[in-house]
């Protein structure tokens, strides 16, 4: 006489539980990384903006009044953040009646990253 043995047996559970934790623990580990990465994108979106309302407030200034004096050359916690940004003001350059404006920030995670953004101001306007 022959059974019908329906359902799983106990060793079939166990596999399939194995199976499944390994699985999530994957998920898990892909989730940490997911995170770092959003907090790193942020990080570097405010630095990005913090560069972009430099490069506009001296693309908004007269041409004479783009100068180290009204435009510092380096800011520690920029807002009180934990930004440094650096503006370097070069005259004539890469020609005679133009200032090239080169605006770093940076910050330090586990390591030191910058954002750097650079522009060309004429006295044309």
């Amino acid at each position: 006489m022959m059974m019908n043995a329906r359902g799983f047996s106990l060793i079939e559970v166990m596999v399939a539980i194995v199976v499944l934790t390994i699985g999530l623990i994957g998920i898990a580990g892909l989730q940490g990384t997911a995170i770092t990465g959003n907090q790193h994108g942020n990080t570097m979106m405010q630095a990005t903006t913090l560069a972009e309302e430099a490069i506009e407030q001296i693309r908004n200034a007269a041409y004479d009044d783009i100068t180290v004096t009204n435009f510092p050359e380096l800011e520690s916690g920029v807002d009180g953040s934990i930004y440094d940004r650096e503006i370097l003001i070069e005259n004539n350059t890469p020609l005679n009646e133009l200032k090239r404006i080169t605006v770093t920030v940076s910050w330090r995670t586990l390591r030191r990253h910058q954002v750097v953004l650079r522009t060309i101001v004429s006295d044309e306007g």
